[in-house]
């Protein structure tokens, strides 16, 4: 018989409205934690693919930075680029500048149509 009236207390007291607020009280709680920790995961998310976004971009970087570097490596690339940047020859060499030659435009009046005549004129 006292397994049973134990029992009974037992139930009693998880049934009472202080026990049941509570447990009430500790589900609101934990209900918020878990809320609070999904809003971080999808803050998280978007870093990470903010992030592997920009790790490509940089991947792309640091490959055109080689090849460019490659391409410097070796004397040919190097006189290449002061060609191009400083305008210089070698010995025996001459430099020559092309320019466009300048076109142009011829400027034609413009003809007045019967629009343009002022009104007085239709007398």
């Amino acid at each position: 018989m006292l397994q049973f009236y134990q029992k009974r207390t037992l139930r009693g007291w998880l049934h009472s409205p202080l026990a049941l607020a509570l447990l009430g009280i500790i589900i609101i709680f934990l209900c918020s934690v878990v809320y609070q920790r999904y809003t971080i995961e999808q803050a998280m998310v978007t870093r990470r693919m903010e992030a592997e976004a920009h790790l490509k971009l940089l991947e792309t970087r640091k490959a055109e930075l080689e090849k460019k570097v490659e391409y410097l490596s070796n004397d040919r690339g190097i006189e290449a680029e002061m060609r191009r940047n400083f305008d210089v020859a070698r010995p025996g060499e001459q430099v020559v500048i092309i320019l466009d030659e300048e076109k142009k435009a011829e400027i034609e009046p413009i003809k007045k149509t019967e629009d343009d005549k002022p009104w007085y004129k239709f007398w």
